[in-house]
């Protein structure tokens, strides 16, 4: 191999050893200028929207209330992180949308973006109402999830409910309300007693 005059191994070694630095050398400066940027904010929590004395009514395809929900203030929270709300009270109605038979009380609430998905949380009290038709009951419990367009409500948490002819406590429980359907999960005990004829 014949090299041009004037350029010897040496010179060759001296070029890519400099190129080589300034590849390193610049490699370096964009590592510490990242290092340097400021860091991107977290986003905040805090509510877009605040609303005070909120109600929701909830219609069929009939036209006629499935459920009416208030809360003494709503937020609405950033981004997907949905709707938070204090002392709320949810009302299922029955399939006419005048007869209330359910009503569902917590200290907060939360909303998903998708309306599918409702939390109520710290204590939750869910009472069937006489005026339904039905024999009244109230259940006192925790943190109970609700799925409203299947009327259904599940918790994990002790749960106690109370019937005009008995006493139930349970571990976990899950509700579909419109079918009148109860699975009790663990630690089940209670008393009854039978109308006295």
């Amino acid at each position: 191999m014949t090299m041009p005059p004037g350029i010897t191994v040496r010179g060759i070694f001296y070029l890519m050893t400099l190129a080589l630095l300034a590849g390193l050398s610049y490699g370096l400066l964009r590592w510490v200028e990242s290092g340097l940027r400021e860091p991107e904010r977290a986003k905040s929590q805090e509510p877009v929207m605040i609303i005070d004395h909120f109600r929701a009514v909830r219609l069929s395809a009939a036209g006629l209330r499935e459920y009416v929900v208030e809360a003494p203030q709503l937020a609405k929270l950033p981004d997907k992180l949905g709707t938070r709300m204090q002392r709320p009270v949810l009302d299922w109605y029955q399939q006419d949308g005048q007869t209330r038979e359910w009503r569902l009380q917590a200290e907060q609430g939360w909303v998903a973006v998708d309306y599918e998905t409702v939390r109520l949380e710290g204590a939750v009290t869910m009472t069937r109402l006489a005026a339904s038709g039905k024999p009244p009951i109230t259940v006192t419990t925790r943190d109970v999830l609700i799925r409203p367009s299947e009327r259904y409500v599940e918790t994990t948490e002790p749960a106690q409910a109370i019937t005009p002819g008995g006493e139930l406590h349970t571990v976990g429980v899950r509700a579909w309300l419109d079918q009148e359907r109860l699975e009790l999960l663990s630690q089940v005990r209670g008393t009854y007693d039978p109308p006295k004829p």
